[in-house]
């Protein structure tokens, strides 16, 4: 006999959990939330929670942890495939960039309630750390970038926090999209024009010879 597809399976417990425990760390925040909230909203007594959940900290890993994880690797994996490209195929490395940003984004958004969740409400938490690591990261990236074209090499216009501090701002506008509830469609407009904003800027900067562009 054929399973009647309006019957729909019965949310367990532990789902129920993390969904009210997801939409009250939204709200309010890991600090300031707390189990005896989440188990009346669930329509569950506390024990019932601890019965799944340690704790408090607990609940954020579950619904954070893989993310957090996972975004730092894509990071990763994005920045090898850019300098695996020549420093002469110039086109081509901007190509890599864009494309992993986009999947940066798209990740992002297809674990949208994580990724809010870590961008929000992650302050007392151990993921609370999550775009100081990705700018580490960023920053690494940088000094590699501008080693690499003899920018390090005496060049008076070169200021290493300056840059960094440029390419922080792109990954804070990239990720308001997610704080913002912005539609994804909208944010993937956006990146487009990020990068070509960005990049006209860097152009500018990094090949400019002005002096109105020495930085020391």
């Amino acid at each position: 006999m054929e399973k009647d597809k309006s019957i729909k399976t019965p949310i367990s417990s532990k789902e129920n959990i993390l969904k009210y425990a997801a939409k009250e760390f939204l709200k309010k925040g890991w600090e300031k939330s707390n189990i005896r909230e989440i188990a009346k909203k669930a329509g569950l007594t506390t024990g019932a929670v601890y019965f799944h959940f340690k704790n408090k900290e607990a609940l954020f890993d579950a619904l954070v942890k893989n993310t957090y994880f996972d975004l730092l690797e894509r990071q990763k994996l994005m920045y090898e495939k850019h300098f695996a490209i020549p420093i002469t195929e110039k086109e081509k490395r901007r190509a890599v960039r864009l494309e992993g940003r986009k999947e940066m984004l798209e990740y992002a958004y297809r674990n949208f309630e994580a990724m809010k969740l870590l961008l929000c409400s992650g302050k007392g938490t151990k993921y609370e750390d999550l775009f100081d690591k990705m700018m580490n990261a960023v920053y690494e990236a940088d000094r590699k970038a501008y080693e690499e074209y003899g920018m390090l090499q005496g060049r008076t216009h070169v200021d290493i926090e300056l840059f960094n501090t440029i390419d922080r701002s792109f990954w804070e506008c990239l990720f308001r999209t997610i704080k913002m509830d912005t539609p994804y469609e909208k944010a993937q407009r956006y990146v487009l024009i990020l990068d070509d904003f960005y990049e006209a800027g860097w152009q500018k900067i990094c090949y400019d010879p002005a002096e109105s562009y020495a930085l020391e």
